[in-house]
């Protein structure tokens, strides 16, 4: 298990064990740290005790958003990196072109196969080059801590496991794309 909570060195959400940025709610996050003994500057971000704490919260609240309609990529990242922030026209066209989707495409199923493309865009968004500390497994460990949970308007499947000759596949293929549109 990942762990970076508190050094300096690293970007505010590696340092905070919360790498998609989650800022401070009142959710009672697996793994969080209470909001008394929580260091970030101005307790404005979630800590966890763990990186795979931070990036199950996180797709825990991917998932919850894109059951109450913001079931296209620019839906949810609008709201997840909001304009007066964030370049989020830049952020929508990675993280849609990362998970395969245009930007307007209704997302109807979330598998393990997409969360996991969905978090990895979104560590990159926010992290920068400290993304390299958030490995594969941690984000295939947090997938299979989501457990079950009810939601009214899409389907949700983590059972199934993504192999590590998938991953490698997919970062070959994400690499040549990289390497061919640049």
């Amino acid at each position: 298990m990942s762990n970076f909570l508190g050094r300096k060195d690293l970007s505010r959400g590696i340092r905070n064990n919360n790498p998609g940025n989650l800022r401070m709610t009142k959710n009672n996050w697996q793994g969080k740290i209470p909001y008394d003994k929580n260091k970030d500057a101005n307790k404005a971000f979630e800590q966890f005790e763990t990186m795979q704490f931070g990036i199950r919260a996180m797709l825990r609240n991917l998932v919850t958003h894109i059951d109450r309609g913001e079931n296209t990529i620019r839906k949810l990242i609008t709201t997840y990196a909001p304009p007066v922030e964030n370049n989020t026209e830049l952020y929508i066209k990675q993280v849609a072109s990362a998970v395969g989707l245009t930007p307007d495409a209704t997302i109807k199923k979330v598998d393990s196969t997409m969360l996991f493309l969905l978090a990895k865009a979104i560590i990159k968004k926010e992290n920068g080059q400290d993304a390299k500390y958030v490995s594969d497994s941690d984000i295939t460990d947090s997938i299979s801590k989501l457990g079950s949970f009810d939601v009214a308007n899409i389907t949700v499947d983590t059972s199934k496991k993504i192999s590590l000759a998938f991953i490698m596949g997919l970062l070959l293929f994400l690499y040549t794309v990289l390497i061919v549109s640049v």
